[in-house]
């Protein structure tokens, strides 16, 4: 073994600092990129979803050390590791219901980030036992650990009585949050798109009805979206973490432009290169084709819950700072529908550019 001695003679070689020779004190530290440490630990519950991994490679980038609770097997996760340093990702298992392994998730991280959430109901778990129950574990953890900031997300439009009960319980689980953490930062976002989203895949997957007819309920030619991309949502995570005046607040991220369904609807399948036909449906028979295909027991196609939200406008709330207010640009789908929706296209119009590249805007 290398004696005190020696080492205190190669120091000026080497170039240790004189004060401490341990091997940390030769890791990089700052925001110089994924081998630095930007002084960020951070738990992501929720990371191996849609919008989780984009959080995660965020983190991961800059240097962040990531925990990722799982509870479910290793495929599930695998494709996180390569999103940090060679180490920087970890992986925990815990269960939701089970206080103790929350606990053990947060209790060396100073950020945690609650991304849990589905868009349906499970046999296991209820959109209660998911957005509130659950949102009170993680903000109850967290106090007990002492951690420094907490980003729970929520969803646009959540509210006490809307006709959605997944917006019901989003509006329940920030209230329980605010309780017992009341500097947690509350992000809701806007439907959201990106390569693994139920929303764009969702409109371009009914092409298989035929004569281009696209199912909506009645009244949809009043709905309006505002549809936010999830690399956005993930740079706008960033900004929360960096700066410590977000603590406490509320953001509502949405997309820069209102598009009216029916038209955003006829504008991806322009991108697509066929024929559609926006095709209203009386309510009770949208609903009951709905109820039909939950019974599905595997991953359900549509709910009657997802129907609902579905046809509900995105609709901010006045004097509630937004992605500009976190210094993010929003991207306007325009610019990025193509990359997610190209491969709806047939073979012969595969490579053939957009004719027409924007959907009609209201004046």
């Amino acid at each position: 073994m290398v004696s005190t001695r020696l080492l205190l003679q190669l120091a000026p070689v080497l170039r240790l600092p004189q004060a401490t020779r341990s091997i940390t004190s030769l890791a990089k530290r700052g925001k110089g990129g994924r081998s630095s440490f930007s002084g960020v630990v951070a738990t992501v519950f929720g990371g191996p979803g849609f919008l989780g991994r984009y959080v995660v490679n965020r983190l991961g980038r800059v240097g962040s050390q990531v925990v990722v609770p799982y509870r479910g097997d290793e495929h599930d996760y695998r494709y996180l590791k390569p999103m940090g340093d060679l180490g920087q990702i970890v992986f925990v298992k815990y269960d939701l219901r089970d206080p103790e392994s929350v606990y053990k998730a947060v209790k060396h991280s100073n950020v945690v980030i609650n991304l849990v959430g589905r868009d349906y109901e499970t046999r296991n778990f209820s959109f209660t036992d998911v957005n509130v129950n659950g949102a009170r574990t993680i903000a109850e953890a967290c106090q007990a650990a002492g951690v420094k900031r907490l980003i729970h997300f929520s969803a646009l439009n959540a509210t006490s009585d809307s006709p959605s009960q997944f917006l019901q319980t989003k509006a329940q689980g920030e209230e329980l949050v605010r309780e017992v953490f009341p500097t947690a930062t509350v992000v809701r976002p806007a439907d959201t798109y990106g390569h693994e989203d139920r929303f764009l895949h969702y409109y371009a997957s009914l092409r298989v009805f035929p004569f281009g007819v696209i199912p909506v309920m009645s009244g949809a030619d009043q709905t309006t979206k505002r549809p936010v991309y999830v690399g956005d949502i993930a740079h706008a995570v960033g900004s929360i973490i960096s700066d410590s005046a977000t603590a406490g607040k509320t953001y509502e991220l949405a997309g820069a432009t209102e598009y009216p369904l029916p038209e955003l609807i006829q504008y991806i399948y322009r991108v697509m290169y066929r024929q559609c036909t926006v095709t209203p449906l009386p309510r009770a028979l949208y609903r009951f084709v709905s109820s039909l295909m939950e019974l599905n027991p595997f991953v359900p196609y549509m709910t009657r819950d997802i129907a609902t939200r579905l046809h509900l406008s995105n609709t901010p709330t006045p004097g509630l700072p937004g992605l500009e207010d976190l210094g993010v640009t929003p991207t306007h789908l325009e610019d990025v529908a193509i990359n997610f929706i190209r491969r709806y296209r047939n073979f012969m119009d595969f490579d053939h550019p957009i004719e027409e590249t924007h959907p009609n805007r209201p004046s």
